[in-house]
């Protein structure tokens, strides 16, 4: 299947965004060398907007109603800030009696510039919790520009190591009503949430801390100023190119991208761009890519990669629709992705 296929539009999509006056692309984008022109947010018209779409959304979806049950702690970093974590579980009601449960550790999206525990659920998590049974550890890391990279790395990691290797007796995770089976520990998020997920994830296998899986929907893998021209499409335009200044476009990509790394010679760390790391001895990967997406080709590229490094991989791509996709509950797009996250979770719960 070419990226010309994976790019057009999904006719369900087409149909949704014009009822909703969302800009569509042109479908007769051509390679091109032209810089791609920046798109500034602003962050706190942002921040605030998500604020108020995460209050409606966890409004209207109770963790309670699917017989889940949460508690938010905090936990103290190598700074020793607090960072922000919820931790969600079965309740009672649900759950078999003195299992334990596997462990589900989330990064969330947001362009490191904002998101939330109810951001994540709402992009990835929610399909979960009424099929699976799982304790998912969601972490609020600081955030960009107020903070610098790699602080929303380094967080990630503190907390992570914080559920894997605490003595019983100080440990938060010691004093839920649930048992955690540290040896089924997943790591997941979306977008950038995803790309922490992949850093994470080499470098558990760096200190050999056995990993069960990692699942990265629509992730953010590489700098764009040093994405491998091996993956590049050859007579084809990037996906940066054929996404550029329109519905959570590329020109976002770019202008963050310039915000987090103002030199880019930060950007081509691992840490940064997972997607320029070792993907030798990696455990096995689910990974979610939209086809009208910026980040199509870093997704699609580390799937290549990792395959290449004999490490089982699963890769869905959901041909023409935007990064966000999953947000749109009347998606047919979005339905398969929930259909095919749960399966693939349940096989490897199994």
């Amino acid at each position: 299947m070419s990226d010309q296929d994976h790019f057009r539009c999904d006719p369900d999509w087409e149909e949704f965004a014009r009822k909703n006056d969302i800009p569509l692309p042109p479908h007769d984008i051509q390679p091109s060398s032209e810089p791609i022109e920046p798109i500034e947010v602003d962050i706190a018209a942002a921040r605030a907007g998500q604020a108020s779409v995460d209050f409606e959304w966890a409004a209207a979806h109770p963790l309670e109603a699917v017989g889940y049950v949460a508690r938010s702690t905090i936990i103290k970093v190598r700074d020793g800030t607090n960072i922000s974590v919820k931790i969600s579980y079965p309740g009672f009601a649900r759950r078999v009696k003195d299992t334990a449960l596997p462990v589900l550790f989330a990064t969330h999206g947001g362009g490191w510039i904002q998101g939330s525990h109810t951001s994540e659920e709402a992009w990835l998590l929610q399909p979960l919790y009424e099929h699976l049974d799982l304790v998912i550890v969601s972490v609020e890391f600081r955030l960009a520009p107020e903070h610098r990279y790699p602080i929303w790395i380094e967080d990630s990691w503190d907390v992570l190591e914080r559920l894997l290797f605490s003595s019983a007796q100080e440990s938060v995770f010691s004093n839920l009503e649930v048992k955690l089976d540290l040896q089924k520990v997943i790591l997941a998020g979306s977008s950038s949430g995803a790309g922490i997920a992949a850093a994470l994830s080499q470098m558990c296998r760096d200190r050999m801390i056995p990993i069960s899986g990692i699942v990265l929907n629509v992730p953010v893998l590489c700098d764009y100023r040093h994405f491998p021209t091996k993956y590049a499409n050859k007579g084809h335009p990037s996906s940066y190119t054929q996404y550029a200044n329109t519905f959570m476009g590329s020109g976002f990509m770019v202008w963050v991208w310039n915000l987090i790394h103002p030199s880019p010679t930060t950007g081509t760390d691992p840490r940064a761009s997972p997607l320029l790391g070792d993907c030798i001895n990696l455990p096995r990967h689910l990974i979610f890519v939209a086809g009208q997406d910026p980040v199509r080709d870093e997704g699609i590229a580390y799937a290549t990669k990792l395959e290449d490094s004999g490490v089982p991989v699963e890769i869905h791509i959901y041909k023409g629709v935007p990064h966000n996709f999953s947000h749109f509950p009347e998606l047919k797009a979005t339905i398969k992705f929930w259909v095919d996250l749960r399966a693939a979770l349940e096989k490897w719960l199994e």
